[in-house]
């Protein structure tokens, strides 16, 4: 369900997220780590993610399930959930993850299937791509439906040179999308389904593969 994105493209206007943001927003992010996912690399994407989102003028908290209670409480609407999974049942194997929407494009749910973002191609460190990849879905939480776009960190498929700017932490969030996010945080949109649908399977593109999506 998606494009060939263009890295290159716009990234002047991309950039232009890591400009301050007056009152910065917030979100909680409550971790449902069932991998086991050594403790430095989950730090590492969890620095990842926040400088993401920093840069679009939203700060998050995290909650590690393993280390709270909070998990095990009824989800308010005003904290989303990320869960670390081995491998995932998308339609590509490719898929590295997978966020789950409702009918009115509204969610607090994500998978990420670490297995596939650990053998994924290049040299780019595993902590650093898993945070980016919990950026993008928590991207598609906060922006609902419909969020994959040509440039930046929605993008559905990633090429050869994102790959390279992963690395050098040069994808962002667009200022549009920033904005987007912020406001809907500020409305306390957030909604619980019980019958979540998927929405926003995100991937890589390898040597090895056409077309790896998210």
């Amino acid at each position: 369900m998606g494009f060939m994105g263009r890295c290159g493209a716009f990234l002047a206007g991309v950039l232009l997220c890591t400009l301050a943001v007056a009152g910065q927003s917030s979100v909680t992010v409550l971790i449902n780590d069932s991998v086991g996912v050594k403790p430095l690399v989950l730090s590492q994407a969890e620095t990842e993610a926040a400088r993401l989102f920093r840069a679009a003028g939203i700060s998050i908290r995290w909650l590690n399930c393993r280390q709270t209670d909070a998990c095990r409480r009824t989800l308010t609407r005003d904290k989303l959930v990320l869960h670390i999974v081995h491998n995932g049942k998308t339609q590509s194997e490719f898929a590295f993850g997978e966020a789950f929407l409702g009918d009115d494009g509204r969610g607090q749910y994500s998978d990420i299937f670490f297995d596939r973002v650990r053998a994924a191609p290049g040299n780019t460190n595993v902590g650093r791509l898993l945070g980016v990849v919990a950026a993008h879905e928590l991207g598609h939480l906060l922006l609902g439906s419909n969020a994959h776009v040509r440039v930046g960190i929605m993008q559905p498929v990633w090429e050869h040179d994102c790959v390279r700017k992963i690395a050098m932490g040069m994808l962002a969030f667009t200022p549009d999308q920033a904005r987007r996010m912020r406001q809907r945080i500020g409305q306390g949109t957030f909604q619980v389904h019980t019958f979540p649908t998927t929405e926003g399977e995100i991937g890589l593109l390898g040597d090895w593969t056409p077309a790896l999506r998210f």
